[in-house]
């Protein structure tokens, strides 16, 4: 097998900063008051984005030494079950609601969704814990990945990528924006936007790998993001142009630069470990602690205390298994 390639430190930092993004754009949805993450479903984008870039650099070279991409499918959908199962347990009440006390539809909706398959409930296809449709969403790219899109030549890549491009520029025109993939009636407006941007990552790893489109300041590299989302809100651009421009220039051009820098830092590390878990259970807790007439500023803490256990326990897990086979 070949050696693992090194983290990349810049990249870590800003895998929580999108999962916050996300959740401030799901605490609005909830609460109201933070209309300044109105556009943070563009953190969808960036993680996608991510995840082809990142499976390119550490999957493929795997995949080429001989790991099998059934063996790696199977590690993938494990990894992320568990975290999406626990969130899925605190939203089993509000799938009761969803469902209007009725066990059709809540009954196969929970064995789907628990099963990270989406299932139609409420005009949702994970209504059980909505965000879950992009971690199914990852999961159908990565399964593409393995198995097709590895094995498309440079020039094809290029070729789908602008056609997903041209496709996804129709969806944000004939949508007013790119917040498309959580209902059924965005199904196919959001195959585009996950596979373009998603194609982006893969070409960004070949045509440049950890070659810098645009040296910025560390600083400025993690705080990119935030400011022209927030910005958009303060500044009146909540245009489906804003979400074209923040995909196709600005997601390049942070995780580009990122993967300049390379001091390791506590903090780096715990926004990459806290990311997943907070992506996957926020928005229930957020939905249950306002059922019980709490408010953000106490919803928001406990969702990052929560993500915060759940990466103590598994590192915890992880240690005694490591200990277990010395």
């Amino acid at each position: 097998m070949s050696a693992a390639a090194p983290r990349l430190a810049g990249l870590d930092a800003l895998r929580g900063i999108a999962a916050l993004l996300v959740m401030g754009l799901h605490a609005n949805a909830v609460f109201g008051g933070l209309g300044a993450f109105s556009k943070g479903y563009l953190g969808v984008d960036f993680f996608l984005m991510l995840s082809g870039f990142l499976m390119a650099r550490i999957t493929e070279p795997r995949l080429a030494a001989g790991l099998l991409p059934q063996r790696f499918m199977v590690a993938r959908y494990k990894r992320f079950w568990g975290t999406v199962a626990l969130g899925s347990l605190i939203g089993i009440p509000y799938l009761w609601i969803r469902a209007g006390g009725e066990w059709w539809p809540f009954l196969p909706a929970l064995l789907a969704n628990f099963a990270l398959l989406p299932w139609p409930v409420a005009n949702l296809l994970f209504a059980l814990n909505i965000p879950a449709w992009t971690i199914f969403a990852e999961l159908v790219a990565n399964g593409a990945h393995v198995f097709a899109l590895r094995h498309l030549t440079n020039r094809w890549l290029a070729v789908l990528t602008i056609v997903l491009g041209g496709l996804t520029v129709w969806v944000a025109m004939a949508w007013g924006s790119l917040d498309v993939g959580a209902r059924p009636g965005h199904i196919w407006a959001a195959i585009p936007r996950v596979f373009f941007a998603y194609c982006l990552g893969i070409g960004l790893w070949r045509w440049r790998q950890e070659r810098v489109l645009l040296p910025l300041p560390a600083a400025v590299v993690l705080a990119a993001m935030s400011i022209a989302i927030m910005g958009s809100w303060y500044g009146d651009w909540r245009t489906w142009q804003f979400d074209l421009a923040f995909v196709v220039l600005l997601c390049p051009l942070v995780i580009s630069a990122a993967t300049a820098i390379t001091r390791q830092t506590r903090l780096g590390w715990l926004s990459a470990a806290i990311s997943f878990p907070l992506f996957a259970v926020h928005l229930p807790i957020l939905e249950a602690v306002r059922e019980l007439g709490g408010s953000k500023w106490q919803a928001i803490p406990l969702a990052l205390a929560t993500a915060l256990t759940i990466v103590w326990w598994t590192n915890r897990r992880d240690a005694r298994k490591a200990l277990a086979k010395t």
